[in-house]
């Protein structure tokens, strides 16, 4: 294969990560191999190892790159969503929803936690929780934080959670594949119009808020 050129070492990074990616797709990341992805991206075993230091070092990277490129998308659509006129609140949630693993980007992501790759994982989800409050409190101004933190838990669960086995799970409960749209809107709905007063729980809510959402 003949090599490719790269005009700065930013987008010789970005094209290892590219391939990087693609691999980790296809395979997961426990077959990720640097000559693979040398070979995929045209470049040398070296030049993978100059940028990266190591395998471990690229899937650390990896996971940063896909961590950061999801929360840009959700909190560019829950932006959108706090702007939204009332009317629309609900379909500026649904893409809220459908905005947070397209393609094949869930399951590289759950691939890449069970690796163990590092990432910036609690930067990421402290932005969604303060964003996601912000919407909250435009429906309802005495949203609390708390429970704004704990539904943000819960439906970063249930995408997870559909990522690893949705289609099985879809299939046994009778939903058709068309019925996605349906569900994500009637989601959608509930998040937006359940009240405080039915989130509370004979626990003490304010049990474990992280220091800097106070």
């Amino acid at each position: 294969m003949a090599k490719k050129t790269h005009k700065s070492p930013e987008q010789a990074r970005d094209a290892i990560l590219d391939a990087a990616e693609q691999i980790v797709v296809q395979v997961g990341p426990a077959g990720l191999r640097i000559s693979a992805v040398a070979k995929k991206a045209g470049m040398a075993h070296p030049n993978i190892i100059h940028h990266f230091g190591s395998r471990e070092g690229l899937l650390n990277s990896l996971a940063n790159r896909m961590g950061e490129r999801a929360t840009h998308r959700i909190t560019e659509a829950i932006k959108t969503a706090v702007d939204a006129p009332a009317q629309g609140k609900a379909a500026a949630m649904t893409q809220v929803l459908d905005t947070a693993y397209p393609g094949d980007e869930g399951r590289a992501a759950v691939w890449m936690h069970l690796s163990g790759a590092e990432s910036s994982l609690k930067e990421n989800m402290q932005q969604i929780v303060e964003l996601s409050h912000q919407l909250r409190k435009t429906v309802s101004e005495d949203a609390d934080l708390e429970h704004t933190n704990r539904l943000v838990m819960l439906v970063t669960l249930a995408l997870v959670g559909e990522v690893v086995s949705g289609q099985g799970i879809k299939e046994a409960l009778g939903f058709a594949e068309d019925n996605r749209a349906h569900f994500r809107a009637w989601l959608a709905e509930i998040l937006l119009n359940l009240p405080d007063d039915q989130l509370s729980t004979s626990l003490d809510i304010n049990h474990s808020i992280p220091q800097n959402h106070k």
